[in-house]
């Protein structure tokens, strides 16, 4: 089948619309590794987010209230994270496989007790579409770019303020010293603790909106058990595969995007290849990235590796 803009315009918008909850984790997930926590539990974060939204949508009746409940639920279950990781130091890569198991049971079971006779949802559309006056009358990226939901807005200001926090401010000095040298950090009178917690925090938030966005914006409002999928762990993939950068990320997350959507359009694109071998792809990359960060040097020096003071490395 021949593509023309219209075909190529829907391909895009269905990309990028599918790039938005892995953007906001993989951005988190930027912040936390930069800080040198491995926030495994990425895939629990974004389910606990996933399932206070719709708790949220079914209690007040709004869209933008349940995606800052989905936050919370994000930030409550990264403090949960942060207490075993961060302050008991337990092993991450550990607690964060135990913290999406979890995750799987608790949200299904809060499904069952608070969801089970939800009223249905009303009008989504504040969350859903917000057209940018002229840009969204471009011919082809007027559709995709500019013609979404405002969450995608938000999470293109959110990578650009990540960007310009990490290179620019004290703040993103420390975060950065942090994890790549702790003990330095720690030596030089800086909370080395707090900096860490304050990352792990701040991936909550993330994962929480981006479980939110999965639930109230792609899913009708709609919570599903186990609805991520696996998005979480593909959201660490973009982190490590961006190099921990979070204009890369944006990049890279809006890729997977349009690959994940070659599974439902790629018929109307003219790809003949089987559908279960599209869904696969992203996931390929994932292994991909776990490579790149394998290599000597590739990651933050102290990525993984619990703090306590008076220890060297």
């Amino acid at each position: 089948m021949d593509i023309n803009s219209v075909t190529l315009a829907l391909f895009l918008a269905g990309g990028v619309r599918l790039s938005v909850p892995v953007l906001l984790a993989a951005l988190g997930e930027v912040v936390s590794e930069r800080a040198g926590v491995f926030t495994i539990g990425l895939e629990g974060l974004m389910l606990f987010g996933a399932v206070s939204s719709a708790v949220g949508l079914a209690a007040t009746g709004s869209p933008w209230g349940a995606l800052l409940l989905g936050m919370l639920g994000g930030l409550l279950a990264a403090a949960v994270l942060a207490m075993g990781t961060v302050l008991a130091r337990a092993n991450q890569i550990v607690m964060g496989i135990g913290f999406n198991l979890f995750a799987i049971g608790v949200t299904s079971l809060i499904r069952q007790k608070l969801l089970a006779n939800a009223p249905p949802a009303g009008s989504l559309r504040s969350v859903t579409l917000m057209k940018l006056p002229g840009l969204s009358e471009l011919p082809v990226v007027g559709r995709a770019l500019f013609s979404q939901s405002p969450v995608f807005y938000i999470a293109v200001l959110l990578a650009v303020t990540v960007f310009l926090t990490l290179r620019f401010t004290r703040l993103g000095l420390l975060l950065r010293g942090v994890g790549e040298n702790a003990a330095a950090l720690d030596a030089a009178g800086q909370p080395v603790l707090a900096l860490r917690l304050g990352a792990t925090l701040f991936t909550g938030l993330m994962a929480g909106l981006g479980g939110g966005y999965l639930c109230i914006v792609a899913s009708g409002g709609t919570f599903i058990d186990n609805m991520t999928s696996g998005r979480g762990y593909l959201a660490i993939a973009i982190a490590i595969f961006a190099r921990w950068m979070p204009l890369r990320t944006l990049a890279v997350a809006i890729a997977l995007g349009l690959l994940e959507a070659l599974q439902f359009q790629g018929q109307y694109l003219g790809i003949q290849i089987p559908a279960p071998l599209l869904m696969a792809t992203p996931f390929a990359v994932a292994l991909i990235a776990w490579i790149v960060m394998g290599r000597a040097g590739a990651a933050p020096s102290d990525l993984g590796r619990p703090f306590l003071r008076g220890e060297g490395r």
